[in-house]
């Protein structure tokens, strides 16, 4: 008998001290799927296939990375809303696909409809041109463009994704007009930039840097607050007047009602990545930033994106739901 209370007491103690571990018990007990709604080579995708490797070393189970591809991110993004909330579904994006897409086209599901669990990632974007443009500087295209309306163009990474809406955003700050050309996904746009199909490409260091080092493609401005140490060289917006700045998150979200247990050991799960050592290392070669964020203040900054998205889309005429 007092065996028995013995055992009660420490299986009690290790209730508390390890939560997780015990309510999650047998999950996962087969392999998860990470969802990444873009083409395969861009920079979420690689940030995925880096997130599922090192997985490797705090989970039995294996992480697969597909990719569901279409719609601006919306056909895998729906996907992982529709999914059994499990736990063994989950999305890898950009907080467009709720910050966005919702406003712009009827999808099947809602900001609500998918929460959001870390950010993993948060990396500056960048204004790049093609060599061969008729501007060589930032100042040279705010000039160009406003005597050449919707003459100069630029890619992105689809219809309402964080490419799009941020240099659209851009372009209503500093009263110019632009030519939008969609793509599916980072990888494609930069392609069609490199063999000078369009202007201009409002992207992140991981898809773009390389090429602005290499001097096929010029570095016109940067959207983040403070120059970047990589280009000390390449003005902010802010300094040059255009109050407008902007960061491209990588979030991991869940469907609506996965077990609370559930999901506290996929936030164990991916908080034990982000501090490996060899995280940043990964992300440095990929020019990402490591920037692990979760709870309520993952929840309120992707509120803050709610509101300013669906403002800069009402001025643009986008915004229809």
């Amino acid at each position: 008998m007092i065996k028995m209370r013995v055992c009660l007491v420490m299986f009690g103690c290790l209730m508390f001290l390890f939560p997780s571990l015990v309510l999650a018990n047998g999950f996962p007990s087969k392999s998860m799927s990470m969802i990444v709604p873009y083409s395969a080579g861009g920079s979420t995708d690689i940030e995925a296939r880096i997130l599922s490797d090192l997985a490797k070393k705090y989970t039995d189970e294996q992480i697969i990375v597909v990719n569901k591809t279409g719609g601006g991110a919306a056909i895998g993004s729906a996907y992982t809303a529709a999914a059994k909330p499990d736990g063994y579904t989950f999305l890898f994006a950009v907080p467009a696909v709720l910050t966005v897409k919702p406003f712009m086209v009827k999808t099947t599901y809602q900001f609500e409809d998918l929460e959001p669990l870390v950010r993993m990632s948060n990396s500056p974007r960048i204004l790049v041109a093609k060599g061969g443009t008729p501007f060589k500087t930032f100042d040279e295209l705010i000039s160009y463009a406003k005597s050449n309306p919707k003459k100069v163009t630029y890619a992105s990474s689809g219809a309402g994704t964080t490419t799009h809406i941020a240099a659209m955003a851009f372009a209503q700050k500093a009263d110019i007009e632009l030519n939008h050309v969609p793509y599916k996904g980072g990888a494609k746009a930069i392609a069609a930039l490199l063999g000078g199909h369009n202007d201009l490409f409002a992207t992140v260091p991981a898809e773009c840097m390389q090429y602005v080092k290499s001097g096929d493609l010029k570095a016109l401005a940067v959207f983040s607050k403070k120059r970047l140490p990589e280009l000390p060289d390449v003005p902010t917006m802010m300094e040059k007047g255009i109050n407008f700045s902007d960061m491209s998150a990588r979030v991991l979200f869940l469907p609506k009602g996965v077990p609370a247990e559930v999901k506290t050991y996929l936030e164990d799960l991916f908080e034990k990545i982000a501090n490996d050592p060899e995280t940043p290392k990964m992300f440095a070669k990929i020019k990402d930033k490591l920037d692990f964020l979760k709870g309520e203040g993952l929840m309120e900054e992707l509120e803050d994106q709610k509101h300013l998205y669906s403002e800069v889309l009402e001025a643009a005429g986008l915004k229809k739901y």
